[in-house]
């Protein structure tokens, strides 16, 4: 009777949350969001700008997706910017739930219900679905699960799909080196090599370069951590550029290249904890160990759009269900700040003191999360190895 309680209450609580993403966007599809001078519209003008353009897609035009993303441009586009928001919210609502049910298939009801929790203050003004990155988190955390399950083929499969559409989840892949499971590693390599070919042929490397340096830009947006608090300082040198604001000091030649070698290093040494130690829970192979590799990649970025934030949120989940409560905390204000700096974004590009201080903060929390997910690891590298039990428990809770 305790156990069916128990899961009586957890099953209320997400139908909840589920309920109230529901409202969500039934209540933002009614807003006005279509209407020209729109906050959570503006990307969506971007996708109907690339898929009515002539001509092939990164050789004709530039493009800042890569190629799997760019496929689902073309099936959430619609007639006008209405209809385009309309799929694009549904299929991101459905991408978000998936996410969720995947969550609750791989790892237990509480990663599901602790992803939706962390969901929740991005819902109430809900820019997620009004983009299109819930795609990527969706094809990555399918990958996990696949390969928790051992199909490591279809596993393969979809975390290749993940970074053909988005380049973040690379960040994840070392995962199939520590565990040595070399047929989704081969399968990523395949399938990879094949996407990546389509890719050159469609547009060469410019196609490539376009993804990385995101169409060309130059300057630091200013929500990245160097770029926020020289905004701070000199608003009137910030400047709209590549559909984001950046500020007008441009990155030093020297600049990406030594953000790229911080990324891939916070990566490696992710990665390297976790292989030199014994613990293979899922809460260091599957929370603690890729958050800290994707907040890397966030921290070290010229570039921190709201909606990255998303890629976290189910290795928070899975991090914080296991026991990593600080992490699940950060995590969630992390999520509640993105989504008031969202919604003040005109005053922080006027440079106002009280836009200006939650990036500064949510910066800072983003480097806290780094930093404890690193410290987690090293400590769980030199600890006594997992007899399973949590492996068994989390499939059950």
């Amino acid at each position: 009777p305790r156990a069916t309680g128990g899961s009586s209450r957890w099953a209320w609580l997400a139908l909840l949350l589920i309920a109230i993403r529901i409202v969500s966007v039934v209540a933002v599809l009614h807003s006005g969001v279509e209407e020209e001078h729109s906050i959570l519209g503006g990307d969506a003008l971007r996708y109907e700008t690339i898929t009515s353009s002539d001509g092939w897609p990164y050789r004709d035009f530039e493009v800042e997706y890569p190629p799997v993303t760019l496929a689902v441009l073309e099936l959430v586009v619609g007639q006008d910017h209405l209809d385009t928001l309309t799929r694009l919210a549904v299929s991101q609502l459905v991408a978000d739930l998936a996410v969720a049910a995947l969550l609750g298939w791989g790892w237990g009801r509480r990663s599901a219900v602790a992803y939706l929790l962390l969901g929740t203050p991005m819902v109430l003004f809900p820019f997620p679905y009004l983009r299109i990155d819930l795609v990527s988190v969706l094809l990555a955390v399918l990958g996990l699960a696949l390969l928790r399950r051992a199909h490591e083929i279809s596993a393969g499969t979809s975390l290749a799909l993940a970074v053909l559409a988005k380049l973040w989840p690379l960040a994840v892949l070392p995962r199939l080196l520590v565990e040595r499971r070399w047929r989704a590693l081969a399968t990523v390599v395949v399938v990879g090599s094949l996407g990546t070919a389509i890719w050159l042929g469609l547009g060469g490397i410019r196609g490539v370069e376009q993804v990385v340096s995101y169409r060309g830009a130059r300057g630091w947006q200013i929500e990245s951590l160097p770029g926020a608090v020289l905004h701070l300082l000199d608003p009137a040198a910030s400047r709209l550029e590549q559909g984001a604001w950046r500020t007008g000091t441009p990155m030093p030649g020297w600049s990406r290249p030594l953000l790229t070698l911080a990324s891939l290093s916070t990566v490696v040494a992710a990665w390297w904890l976790v292989g030199r130690g014994p613990d293979r829970s899922p809460r260091v192979l599957d929370g603690v160990a890729p958050l800290a590799a994707v907040v890397g990649l966030l921290v070290f970025s010229p570039i921190i759009s709201p909606q990255y934030v998303v890629w976290l949120m189910p290795f928070v989940a899975i991090a914080a269900a296991h026991g990593e409560r600080v992490l699940g905390w950060l995590g969630l204000a992390v999520s509640a700040l993105t989504t008031f700096i969202l919604a003040s974004i005109h005053a922080q590009i006027e440079g106002r003191l009280y836009a200006m201080l939650p990036i500064l903060v949510r910066n800072g929390l983003l480097v806290a999360m780094l930093v404890l997910a690193l410290r987690t690891l090293g400590e769980r590298s030199t600890g006594p190895a997992t007899d399973g039990a949590e492996v068994r428990s989390s499939l059950s809770a």
